[in-house]
Order: C-alpha cells, then sequence, then structure tokens
C-alpha cells in the first residue's frame, strides 16, 4: 500500500493538487486523500478511474505499477469439467485463464483430473509462457479460481487489480450471484475451504458484468451463444490467449501468425499479427 501511496502523492504534487483540492474534486474528506498516500489503506476501486484523469496516469499504470506480479500465481481447483470442450472456437480453459494472462499471471497451480493435466500439457500453453503445475503452492499470494465462471466486462481487469491490493483476503461476487474469485495472501485455503470462502473481505462487481456458469452442457450453449453474438457483432475476440499474449508483448508477430493457423479463430488473429486472411 505504502507503494500505491507515493504515486498518489507524487503524481498530486505534479498536477498542482493540495490533498484538500484532491479531496473536494474526489468527493472525500482530506483525510482519506492522508492515509491513502501514508499508505494506511487504499482507495476504492470505483475511485481509480477518476483518480488517474485527475492525477494524468493511465489506470493500467497506475494500478499495474503497485503490484508485484512476480509474487502472484493462479489457482484453479475445478475437477468436474472437461477442460478441452469447445466453447463457440475456443477450448473451455482459454476462458478461464485469460483472467489471469491479464494481469500478467502465468505461474498457474491447478487441483484437477488427469485427462485435464494430458490437454494442459499440450504446446500451445509453453508458446504462451505459460508455467503449469500440478500440486499445491505455498507461502505465495493465490488469485483462486474454484467453479468454471464465465466472466465479462470492461472494467475486469481493475476490479482484479484492486483485489491484488487489498491487505485482506477477498472475494468477488458479481451482482446477486456467487462468488466468482478469490483472493488470498497466504495459503489458509488448503486447510479448511468452507471456513475460508466464508470469512473473506467482499468486493461487488458492478453493473455491466456479465457472469455466466459454464458447469453443464446446457450453460455451456448459453456461454456459447453469448460469444458468438459478441464476435461476430464487435469483430472482436473473448477469451483469446493468443490476443492478450501479443498485446502484451509476450510473443512475436511470427508466434501468433503460427498459433492463429491452428485456431478456429484464424481469421482475426491473422488480422492482429498484420497478416490478411488467405482462402
Amino acid at each position: 500500500m505504502s507503494n500505491v501511496g507515493n504515486i498518489i502523492k507524487e503524481h498530486r504534487i505534479k498536477a498542482g493538487f493540495t490533498q484538500n483540492d484532491l479531496a473536494a474534486a474526489l468527493y472525500v474528506t482530506d483525510k482519506a486523500i492522508s492515509k491513502w498516500e501514508w499508505g494506511i489503506c487504499l482507495p476504492d476501486v470505483t475511485l481509480m478511474p477518476k483518480l488517474s484523469l485527475l492525477l494524468d496516469v493511465d489506470l493500467e499504470v497506475f494500478i499495474s505499477k503497485t503490484i508485484e506480479q512476480d509474487k502472484w500465481v493462479g489457482l484453479i481447483d475445478i475437477q468436474n469439467c472437461d477442460f478441452s470442450q469447445i466453447v463457440y472456437d475456443k477450448p473451455l480453459v482459454y476462458y478461464l485463464l485469460s483472467h489471469y494472462l491479464l494481469l500478467g499471471i502465468t505461474e498457474i497451480h491447478f487441483i484437477t483430473v488427469d485427462t485435464n493435466k494430458t490437454f494442459l500439457n499440450s504446446e500451445p500453453f509453453r508458446t504462451l509462457g505459460f508455467r503449469f503445475s500440478f500440486d499445491i503452492p505455498t507461502h505465495r499470494n493465490m488469485m483462486i479460481l474454484n467453479h468454471p465462471w464465465f466472466l465479462f466486462g470492461s472494467d475486469l481487469t481493475e476490479q482484479f487489480q484492486g483485489a491484488m491490493l487489498s491487505e485482506r483476503r477477498t472475494k468477488l461476487v458479481p451482482t446477486n450471484q456467487e462468488p466468482v474469485f478469490f483472493f488470498s495472501h497466504d495459503d489458509e485455503y488448503f486447510s479448511d475451504k468452507k471456513h475460508f470462502c466464508k470469512t473473506v473481505a467482499i468486493r461487488t462487481l458492478g453493473r455491466g458484468m456479465v457472469c455466466l456458469d459454464m458447469g453443464d452442457s446446457d450453460k455451456l450453449l448459453e456461454v456459447a451463444s453469448f460469444i458468438r453474438t459478441y464476435q461476430r457483432n464487435s469483430g472482436l475476440l473473448i477469451g483469446s490467449l493468443e490476443e492478450i499474449a501479443f498485446r502484451r508483448g509476450d510473443i512475436s508477430a511470427e508466434s501468433l501468425q503460427s498459433l492463429a493457423a491452428k485456431s478456429k479463430c484464424r481469421e482475426l488473429l491473422m488480422q492482429l499479427a498484420g497478416k490478411p486472411q488467405v482462402d
């Protein structure tokens, strides 16, 4: 939190704001600004977009600079579904992994069945920079997913980052739904999962978030229909690991072209790589 406070103070001064001025612009007290800058607490994630505008700092940079991503790992604790099954145009596990890749988390631990382990050992995941383990991480900050949820929204990455910045164990909960992701700064999740899930702070995702269950075949059809409608009408991809890795600079255009050739999203990925589709 001290890193966040230093960034706020540095850019507040550069922008010519006093603590009182910034507090008035954000409709908070000057004591709140002081607490942020001293690292006592963090701004609510809903204030981050306006704070970045006032201080002239890109929101992604503003948050990412405060997160030590190498100290975070992913944990996917799902045993009751087939990761390789295609949901419209991508394997189901792509949608789960895309959340982690957006945050730069590529070390993922799985608690899952052997058939899923075999699929995850295929070449594309290594090309994309993932490091998979099938064991229990200890003494690590963990972003935990324990059900095959499909989550989509325009400020989703910022919501994840806000939870990562919290000093408390946190669960993200879409409005009127079950918890989706858990964020832990310890490994108590494994000692008593039921107790852990009940004793964490709650962050409710705002309106505009789509959260769908991928837990059975009927629900998967609903998710596939949503993805098909969105992609066909927008020309944009949902859950494409290849696109995310390329935009993050993790893979080259050549690697993207190679991956695109084997993907059901070939046309859009080739366009992204700067190579038009050739029939």
